[in-house]
C-alpha cells in the first residue's frame, strides 16, 4: 500500500471519532466513536485471521508480502488510539491513561517497523467492548456477553496469540509485543476483577 494512501486512512480515522461524538445516533448514552471502532476493528481484525491464520500461526512468513487489505483495520485502528488517548485524559482515569498510552505507543512503533499487521494479535480484544459500549441499554443478556467475551478473548486468546507469536524465532518484534502485551493483560486482569466485584456486589460498588 502506497505511504500517502496510509497516512489518508490514519488522519481520515483520526478525524472521524472526533466528528461523530457529536453526532446524535443512539438513544442512550452511548459513546458512539467507541461502539463503531469496537465493531469495526473487533469483527475486522477477527475476520483477517480467519481469512489468513497465519497473521497469528506464522507471521514470520507472510511479514513483508501480505495483502493491502490486512492493513485497513490495523490503520483505522492506529487512527482510533490517538483519540482513545485523548479521551483517556479527559476522563483522568489513570486506567484509561495508560490504555490510550499502550494503544498509541504499540501502534506507532509496529507502523514504524512496517510490522502493523502484527496488531491482529491484539485488536481482537476490541469484540468484547462491543458489549461494554452497549451497557447503557440495561439489558442482562448484553452484560454477561460482555463478561463472556472479557474472559475468553481478553484473557485467554490473546494471551494465547501473542505466546504464539512470541515463540516464533523469526518474529523480530518480540519485546514491544511482550511488553505491550504484558501491560494490556494485566490491565485487562484488573479491568476483570472489578467486574467480577460489581457482578457479586452490585450495590456496593455503586456506592463507592
Amino acid at each position: 500500500m502506497h505511504i500517502y494512501i496510509e497516512y489518508g486512512i490514519i488522519l481520515s480515522s483520526f478525524c472521524f471519532w472526533f466528528y461523530i461524538d457529536y453526532v446524535k445516533i443512539f438513544e442512550k448514552n452511548v459513546i458512539n466513536s467507541a461502539l463503531i471502532h469496537s465493531i469495526i476493528s473487533g469483527l475486522g481484525n477477527s475476520i483477517d485471521i480467519i481469512c489468513d491464520p497465519r497473521i497469528i500461526l506464522n507471521y514470520s512468513s507472510i511479514r513483508n508480502n501480505i495483502s493491502d487489505i490486512y492493513l485497513i483495520f490495523p490503520l483505522i485502528s492506529f487512527g482510533y488510539g490517538f483519540y482513545d488517548l485523548y479521551i483517556g485524559i479527559k476522563s483522568f482515569k489513570l486506567e484509561n491513561i495508560f490504555h490510550g498510552l499502550i494503544f498509541v505507543f504499540m501502534s506507532t512503533y509496529m507502523y514504524l517497523n512496517n510490522s502493523l499487521i502484527a496488531m491482529h494479535v491484539v485488536l481482537i480484544m476490541e469484540i468484547s467492548s462491543i458489549f461494554l459500549n452497549i451497557r447503557p441499554y440495561n439489558i442482562k443478556i448484553i452484560d454477561l456477553l460482555f463478561g463472556l467475551t472479557f474472559f475468553i478473548i481478553r484473557l485467554v486468546i490473546c494471551p494465547i496469540f501473542i505466546y504464539y507469536y512470541l515463540i516464533d524465532p523469526n518474529n523480530i518484534e518480540k519485546v514491544i509485543v511482550f511488553c505491550g502485551g504484558v501491560s494490556i493483560t494485566l490491565l485487562n486482569i484488573y479491568w476483570f476483577y472489578l467486574i467480577v466485584k460489581k457482578l457479586l456486589n452490585p450495590k456496593r460498588v455503586k456506592k463507592e
